[in-house]
């Protein structure tokens, strides 16, 4: 908050006595009158509590600056903060030991996706994207923003930022559809499937059983048989990918994601329009 000054406060304090009817016999213009007495007394003391407030919430501010959590949260919304521009370097520096860029400009802050994590060996994993559609940081931005965690964490703790282009789902079904709705079926159900693992938790995990489900809750679907079902990561060739469902038998029941974020196969003739197959009935 902003203290008022004794003037203001008291200067409303008239206002609203002057507007208030039950009231209207304090007519007395006088400065000595008893009742502008007690208004300038009540604005006085209103207006020293709301200075002391302020010094109080400054004071409060500063201890919260200074006291850094280093959790998990607090990191995951530092990076949230980082700011990039290819023309102009954005640069950190500590100010009484806090963080703190020399102009914030939220246009200038391209991380949309972030998880932290930690293991054993005292690592901690940063995993970030960029825009939405979620999509990898190119090597410049991820330089940075790795420098700017290693200025603003801990000392002795070996923070590890990585960013890369979304892992990739094949997904082979025989999908028992009504078959007046022939039209749009196939739009339908890949449109669902796409829906689906753009909403999955940034570095989450697909559920198999969440895949089937969603493909047959699609409406005009009333069926569907999970043949194949691969999950890869970007660098991995689709003869490589990790089998969720072979043979229309479960091998695992979900993948984590390496890159973060997932999105349908890409590889030709081996997209999602290419390897689903609509079965009227």
């Amino acid at each position: 908050i902003m203290a008022r000054s004794v003037e203001q406060i008291n200067n409303e304090i008239i206002a609203k006595v002057e507007s208030t009817a039950e009231l209207s016999e304090l007519t007395s213009s006088s400065r000595r009158s008893i009742w502008r007495l007690f208004a300038w007394v009540i604005a006085y003391i209103q207006s020293l509590f709301e200075q002391k407030t302020d010094l109080f919430k400054s004071e409060i501010e500063t201890i919260v600056d200074y006291s850094v959590p280093n959790t998990a949260s607090w990191l995951q919304q530092k990076a949230f903060k980082f700011q990039y521009d290819a023309v102009t370097p954005q640069v950190i520096t500590l100010v009484d030991l806090v963080p703190t860029y020399p102009i914030v400009n939220e246009d200038l802050q391209i991380v949309s996706r972030c998880s932290v994590k930690s293991d054993l060996s005292n690592n901690v994993k940063i995993k970030v994207a960029k825009n939405e559609p979620p999509e990898a940081l190119d090597s410049s931005e991820r330089s940075a923003l790795q420098d700017y965690i290693n200025v603003i964490g801990c000392a002795g703790i070996n923070y590890l930022v990585s960013s890369g282009t979304s892992d990739k789902l094949y997904v082979q079904a025989d999908i028992y559809y009504q078959g007046q709705y022939s039209a749009i079926i196939s739009d339908n159900v890949i449109t669902a499937i796409e829906s689906y693992l753009s909403q999955l938790p940034f570095d989450g995990q697909l559920l198999v059983s969440d895949l089937e489900r969603t493909i047959r809750q699609t409406t005009g679907v009333k069926d569907v048989v999970l043949k194949n079902v691969r999950a890869r990561a970007n660098g991995t060739a689709l003869s490589s990918a990790s089998y969720l469902v072979q043979s229309n038998a479960v091998i695992s029941r979900n993948w984590n994601t390496v890159a973060g974020y997932i999105v349908g196969e890409t590889t030709a003739s081996n997209t999602l329009a290419d390897t689903l197959n609509f079965i009227a009935q």
